[in-house]
């Protein structure tokens, strides 16, 4: 079984909604759903660049728990924080290929329970967007130390709206605790199959944007040791998207020409945001290609960098929608159902509850 978890804070409706969005994914790798694991490393870069499209702009802060596996230990009822809130995705990606399954209890309550009290440090604002999806397949209720109900109440306390996604069929047993429990937290419910939407089609875009995606690294100009890390996980995490096919790439490819894509490591952005001086920088700090130039060789080359980098994010941007558009016409021409796919539940909640915090999204 898996749960997806996206914790995102509901608000009253607001004109101009604080644009802080909170977003767990908290997976259960027991040995029952390697598929949903699998369709969550895929469909991770479509969701999020689902979120680049609100208005106004957000900021995103993800988190990664896992549970029903032996590794977490019973002492936390196998559940194990993967990374605390980070605006890091290549970390997110890292750790999401990293999971592997191992079968142990599926506790509901208690991934939950850790996510919304004290295992996170959620954006202090009350008025931050809070979104939890919850999808599995065992029964949610056989937790016996943590009591849903009290989820539920912590949930509303808190300002988190829940989702729960049950993977199966609606009229199975279980799927009936999970109606239950959504009533209880006064969220939403949806069953979906985690088979529907793995097999996306292959485009005429995919090489240009795999390709794109690689040349938009070059811009990132890293500073310092850490710099230099977060460059190569960058680098790691496209081959990992790689192994997952065409549509992680291209998706991937999005999200890094979205304001989704946050690299503070990078001397271009860090200039840009006003956390960097290029006259105080220490030359060991800078990009190695950088020691040797004059200062004025510098401007001009980050400069080169900058504009390189706008030059292939709006080729990205075009070639990203005629490549949606295509998949679009592809599966209406197949007959094919959607609707219950993962990523398709999630971005619809998603949009549904933005809205009404005041988010909009542009008309497609």
């Amino acid at each position: 079984m898996v749960l997806f978890v996206l914790l995102v804070s509901a608000v009253a409706v607001a004109e101009e909604p604080e644009e802080t969005i909170d977003v767990v994914i908290a997976l259960d790798t027991s040995n029952s759903m390697k598929g949903l694991i699998n369709v969550a490393r895929l469909k991770l870069w479509e969701i999020v660049y689902d979120l680049s499209l609100m208005e106004p702009t957000p900021s995103l802060r993800v988190a990664l728990l896992t549970y029903g596996n032996s590794k977490g230990g019973a002492e936390t009822g196998w559940v194990s924080v993967e990374t605390d809130f980070t605006e890091d995705l290549d970390l997110v990606s890292e750790r999401l290929f990293e999971l592997t399954s191992d079968g142990a209890v599926e506790y509901l309550g208690r991934v939950l329970q850790t996510a919304l009290d004290g295992g996170l440090h959620w954006t202090p604002s009350e008025a931050a967007l809070k979104l939890i999806f919850v999808a599995g397949n065992e029964p949610a209720d056989q937790d016996e130390q943590v009591d849903l109900g009290d989820v539920s109440d912590l949930a509303r306390r808190e300002g988190v709206s829940i989702h729960l996604i049950y993977c199966g069929v609606t009229e199975h047993e279980d799927a009936q605790s999970w109606k239950d429990f959504a009533e209880m937290a006064q969220g939403g419910f949806a069953a979906i199959n985690p088979r529907i939407g793995a097999a996306v089609p292959t485009t005429p875009f995919d090489n240009e944007l795999a390709k794109l995606s690689a040349a938009i690294n070059e811009t990132f100009l890293p500073m310092g040791d850490e710099g230099r890390k977060r460059r190569e996980n960058l680098t790691q995490q496209d081959r990992n998207a790689e192994t997952a096919g065409p549509a992680a790439v291209a998706g991937r490819a999005r999200v890094k020409s979205s304001s989704m894509y946050v690299a503070p490591w990078d001397l271009v952005e860090a200039l840009d945001a006003g956390e960097a001086d290029l006259y105080e920088i220490e030359e060991s700090e800078l990009p190695e290609a950088l020691r040797a130039m004059s200062f004025g060789e510098r401007e001009a080359y980050i400069d080169e960098m900058r504009l390189e980098r706008a030059t292939l994010r709006q080729r990205i941007v075009k070639l990203g929608e005629e490549r949606r558009q295509f998949v679009a016409r592809q599966i209406e021409s197949k007959g094919i159902d959607n609707s219950r796919a993962f990523d398709t539940v999630v971005r619809q909640a998603i949009r549904e509850k933005a809205k009404k915090n005041g988010f909009r999204f542009p008309e497609r």
